[in-house]
């Protein structure tokens, strides 16, 4: 065994795991949320909306009834996150691609959008710490954190499919574009 396959190796096919985690959660979030936004759009029980429903002082703005503005709210809120657990998803296909096949151009691309992604939840870090969303604000600080974390890995996969100190199967080209 070479010392470029017992340190590269490593570093290649944990990027591709964390590839295949990424997916898998960014697309049960997607998934998760789309399905409460079709029980809310569905169920006509308003007990279900309570946490959109303390807002002090609208009354004067929107009128005693603010079922609207707490069905848009609803609806925007549960549309964020598939939104971003769908960027997400895409950008890990993306990231899970550009690991296998050795591609500097796709794992540069996962970089540059999880900057984007941290700073797209700094609203639903607000949102939630405003809402007393304890838990979702929880989850959402975890995966930013571990997502922090695990660049560090992918700038080092970037760095190793640059300088071409990485391991490859015999006959295999890096894609250094």
């Amino acid at each position: 065994m070479t010392r470029k396959f017992l340190f590269c190796f490593p570093l290649r096919l944990g990027n591709i795991v964390f590839g295949y985690i990424v997916i898998i959660i960014s697309l049960a979030v997607a998934l998760f949320h789309l399905y409460l936004l079709a029980l809310n759009i569905i169920s006509k029980d308003d007990t279900q909306n309570e946490k959109f429903n303390n807002f002090e002082k609208l009354e004067s703005i929107f009128g005693e009834e603010k079922k609207d503005l707490v069905t848009i709210v609803v609806m925007i809120y549960y549309l964020t996150y598939i939104i971003i657990g769908l960027l997400l998803f895409v950008f890990g296909v993306i990231f899970t691609f550009g690991a296998h096949k050795v591609n500097e151009c796709c794992v540069t691309t996962f970089f540059i959008y999880s900057f984007f992604h941290i700073f797209f939840t700094v609203g639903l870090i607000v949102w939630e710490a405003i809402t007393n969303g304890w838990i979702q604000l929880g989850l959402i600080f975890v995966s930013d954190v571990l997502l922090i974390i695990c660049l560090f890995s992918v700038k080092y996969l970037m760095e190793a499919i640059r300088n071409g100190n990485i391991y490859s199967r015999p006959g295999e080209e890096l894609y250094k574009y």
